[in-house]
């Protein structure tokens, strides 16, 4: 029985050292750890010294032997009197990501006109679904560009968004009169935004013909500190959707 039972430790130690690590930003392509340690230590010079940087892996994607490692760089305020951490990935599960690549929750909301919408009627060609907020600058920063995508491919996909605001309560309408904003807007959706376990916004999410969800992202992309042109070939929107498309056909 012992020599089974080395075996079998010998073959998880030779595993675990064959395991290859892949880094992503979430944008389409990966990164290696050494260009991650780069963007670090040259971000972290342009912080605040009451600021501190985090590598954070938020989610992992386990394939045969690569780990798929989800990545951001977190700031937070530092603790007064301690030092700066150095370059050391910490691992905090976005809990929306364990919905990757399985069917999205059901749900029936209503538009602003009070039309009852149901994730069933959304089947038959992709859909993005993007979450906003009246109180969330960044939501209402990227409403034009999000308008853009929906001109550029109009009936191709379904183009949505849920607010926890209320129409009446919030005023929507007058609300979003002049913020160049196309989607159908549905109300009242905190509780599935609770849900999902939708912790920040804005958030968006991609979803394919048959209501799986295939992409999570956060703010429409950026270069330097403009909005991507949907002409743009790195705008990793435009990737996602014309994937979907494709693989709707």
């Amino acid at each position: 029985m012992k020599i089974p039972a080395l075996l079998i430790l010998l073959l998880l130690v030779f595993k675990s050292y064959a395991q290859h690590n892949l880094y992503t930003f979430n944008r389409g392509d990966f990164v290696a750890e050494a260009q991650i340690k780069l963007y670090f230590d040259t971000a972290k010079k342009t912080l605040p010294s009451t600021y501190e940087m985090t590598p954070v892996i938020y989610h992992k994607i386990m394939k045969k032997d690569t780990v798929i490692n989800y990545i951001s760089l977190s700031v937070t305020k530092k603790e007064s009197n301690k030092e700066s951490a150095a370059f050391k990935f910490e691992y905090i599960q976005d809990s929306t990501f364990l919905l990757l690549n399985q069917k999205l929750p059901a749900f029936k909301l209503k538009d602003m006109d009070g039309k009852e919408i149901s994730s069933a009627g959304l089947l038959g060609k992709p859909t993005l679904i993007n979450f906003w907020a009246t109180y969330c600058g960044p939501c209402i920063a990227e409403m034009p560009q999000l308008s853009r995508l929906k001109e550029r491919y109009k009936d191709k996909m379904n183009f949505i968004s849920i607010t926890e605001n209320s129409t009446k309560e919030d005023h929507l309408a007058d609300f979003l009169k002049n913020k160049d904003f196309n989607f159908q807007v549905l109300d009242r959706g905190q509780a599935y935004k609770d849900e999902l376990k939708i912790a920040a916004l804005p958030r968006n999410l991609f979803i394919d013909k048959n209501g799986v969800l295939r992409y999570i992202q956060s703010n429409y992309p950026i270069t330097g500190t403009a909005a991507m042109a949907v002409e743009d070939k790195d705008n990793f929107f435009i990737k996602i959707i014309d994937e979907l498309i494709e693989k709707g056909k």
